[in-house]
């Protein structure tokens, strides 16, 4: 017995469902791509440490919130030198703050202040269901694990609270 794949479904399948345009030349696309790894390293670094901490703060996954830390750290002291030393080797022109910032817009589309506050008040939310989700297990009376388990969401929302913090007094006091 033979499947029949309908006509349509193969046509459907066929078509590229994104209208990218493509670059002029490899230099044009170096250049956009370099500009977005170093908008990434002077930026997004802070990103992906805001996302490792509350990761962290979860429990769901220790060994990748902590990576995610460590290649925030790393980004933000190795990525501006990698990326101008590799548009060096390129013959691409050297990545400046501008330029950065453009190809920051265009691909994200937002400013990197609101994606920052936009993970705070994500944050700001999985502290407190944290918060309160370790409290229910360590008062209820049950087993030692569930009250290990809460004793440890506690912590770790209380631990990402502070730099939450930080990231809403930052634009009072500047």
């Amino acid at each position: 017995m033979a499947l029949m794949v309908p006509p349509t479904l193969v046509l459907t399948l066929a078509q590229f469902p994104f209208d990218a345009a493509l670059p002029e030349s490899w230099s044009v696309a170096m250049g956009q791509i370099l500009n977005v790894l170093f908008a990434l390293a002077i930026r997004g670094y802070l990103l992906l440490i805001l996302i490792g901490l509350i990761l962290y703060a979860t429990g769901l996954s220790d060994g990748l919130s902590k990576v995610l830390v460590a290649f925030g750290i790393g980004l933000y002291f190795g990525g501006p030198l990698i990326v101008n030393v590799i548009a060096s080797f390129s013959s691409v022109e050297l990545v400046t703050m501008e330029s950065a910032t453009l190809a920051w817009l265009q691909f994200f589309g937002m400013s990197d202040a609101e994606i920052v506050y936009i993970l705070v008040w994500v944050g700001d939310a999985i502290a407190g269901i944290c918060c309160l989700a370790g409290a229910v297990l360590y008062f209820t009376p049950s087993t030692k694990e569930l009250r290990s388990r809460g004793q440890s969401l506690i912590v770790r929302s209380l631990m990402l609270a502070p730099v939450l913090v930080f990231f809403h007094l930052t634009p009072l006091l500047l």
